[in-house]
């Protein structure tokens, strides 16, 4: 039998629409050796605006991917917004409890279409507010450091969320797998999902079984307090299905991104305040006093608390313009 030849492994980071453009100014300015590791997730219309940056990241659209899928194109809606200023003033007149629209997060789901056509089993899918170490050898390291059939996330202790009711309800669709576990689940952070499969026919079932499963919350508008789909239980739970029943490990993220040759840790996620204004005043950050008195660009913004944004950000090694707030991991 011929060997199947695997893709080379990938971080995979979407952006949609004109404020996460932002994102990627600061990714090709931090972290531009990597580029050959990362796959830029956009669909058509934010690859359009994305256009400066076209000579440089390999994007991939999902529109084509989307287009097959009718729930989706339904229910996992993007504004037509073109500028930031735009973006900024009516993001709430889009998402939010009185439009009953909210943030489809996981569209990244279907880069899975790509990443099997490219035989691609060994991957990240992470978001966009993860800084990497600029350093190539390092993103191998940690690739190579993964043993086939282990699937990780940033755990966060035992799961308090039952949702049995999203897996009863799809469990006849997939005699192959028990959707129940017997044990208490764990839970994880959504900014960072990891897979290595054993096999492209894995790889296909864990994508079916979320396309499924994915349609129950967010026909029922469960929701975050922030305007995003309540939706981050479902890879977790699915990759513990996977470790009981399909002879995968299921781990902690930092059990890999701490890379002892190199006594560092390959990246680190940090939530960035200039960027997402739209969300508001967040109840953690009022202990760094900043200004919100102009919110309607995120330049504006970083002029108005640049001292503070430097401070906020002490953990890396941060750069403040006029535009951007460029975080660089020591």
């Amino acid at each position: 039998m011929k060997k199947t030849i695997l893709g080379n492994p990938k971080i995979v980071i979407t952006v949609t629409g004109p404020l996460l453009k932002y994102r990627l100014d600061i990714i090709r300015e931090v972290s531009p050796n990597i580029k050959d590791y990362l796959i830029i997730f956009t669909d058509r219309f934010s690859y359009d605006l994305y256009h400066e940056h076209h000579d440089f990241f390999n994007f991939v659209l999902m529109d084509e991917y989307r287009n097959k899928n009718p729930f989706s194109l339904k229910y996992e809606r993007f504004p037509d917004f073109k500028t930031e200023a735009e973006f900024l003033e009516k993001f709430d007149t889009f998402y939010g409890n009185n439009t009953g629209v909210y943030y489809p997060h996981e569209v990244h789901r279907f880069v899975f279409d790509y990443l099997i056509e490219n035989n691609i089993l060994n991957f990240v899918i992470t978001q966009s507010d993860f800084i990497f170490q600029n350093d190539s050898t390092m993103i191998k390291e940690f690739f190579d450091n993964i043993p086939q059939g282990t699937l990780y996330g940033p755990t966060m202790g035992n799961e308090s969320q039952n949702s049995d009711y999203v897996w009863n309800s799809i469990q006849e669709k997939f005699p192959l797998i028990s959707l129940k576990y017997d044990k208490s689940l764990i839970s994880c952070d959504g900014f960072l999902r990891g897979f290595f499969f054993n096999n492209i026919c894995d790889m296909k079932l864990f994508y079916n079984i979320w396309n499924e499963a994915i349609q129950i919350p967010i026909k029922n508008k469960y929701r975050h307090t922030s305007p995003l789909y309540f939706t981050d239980f479902i890879v977790p739970t699915l990759m513990q299905f996977f470790a009981k029943q399909k002879n995968y490990n299921f781990c902690d993220m930092y059990k890999f991104a701490f890379i002892k040759k190199m006594g560092k840790d390959i990246g680190r996620h940090y939530t960035r305040v200039e960027d997402t204004l739209y969300m508001g005043e967040r109840e953690g950050w009022k202990n760094h006093n900043f200004d919100y008195s102009d919110t309607s660009t995120v330049s504006n913004f970083i002029e108005n608390n640049k001292e503070r944004l430097i401070r906020y950000y002490e953990p890396f090694n941060t750069t403040a313009t006029n535009k951007h707030v460029y975080t660089r991991m020591k």
